[in-house]
């Protein structure tokens, strides 16, 4: 009878181990991806940034997997694509057309399917 119950404890400790999360465990953080501008193509007057302002999409933090940007702005649709250098990738064939939102969006294939790994926003005014 102590055989078993120390068996059926040893049961449900090890359950409770694969039940309770590692909330302490250290959480791997997701790919960065940041919006700059250049310095010298934002000289315009006020807040407002003139149409065509190029600016660079970046981050780092990536698999070695394609990764394709999406950038969704008022009058545009734009995207492109390459496979990351040392986990980091940089497009500079972006540019702002409208004022408004801007949408940035990082994709990588991630167990056989496109995901979205990093995504940030924008206003143009």
């Amino acid at each position: 009878m102590r055989k078993n119950l120390l068996g059926f404890a040893a049961l449900v400790a090890a359950a409770a181990m694969l039940l309770v999360p590692a909330s302490n465990a250290a959480k791997p953080s997701g790919p960065s991806l940041l919006v700059t501008f250049s310095v010298a193509s934002t000289s315009a007057s006020g807040s407002s940034m003139p149409y065509g302002t190029p600016f660079l999409v970046s981050g780092c933090g990536y698999g070695s997997s394609y990764t394709s940007v999406v950038v969704r702005s008022p009058e545009a649709l734009s995207f492109a694509g390459q496979s990351p250098s040392n986990g980091c990738v940089s497009f500079s064939n972006f540019s702002t057309n409208a004022p408004g939102q801007y949408e940035v969006d990082a994709y990588q294939d991630v167990h056989g399917h496109s995901s979205l790994v990093a995504s940030t926003k924008f206003t143009v005014s």
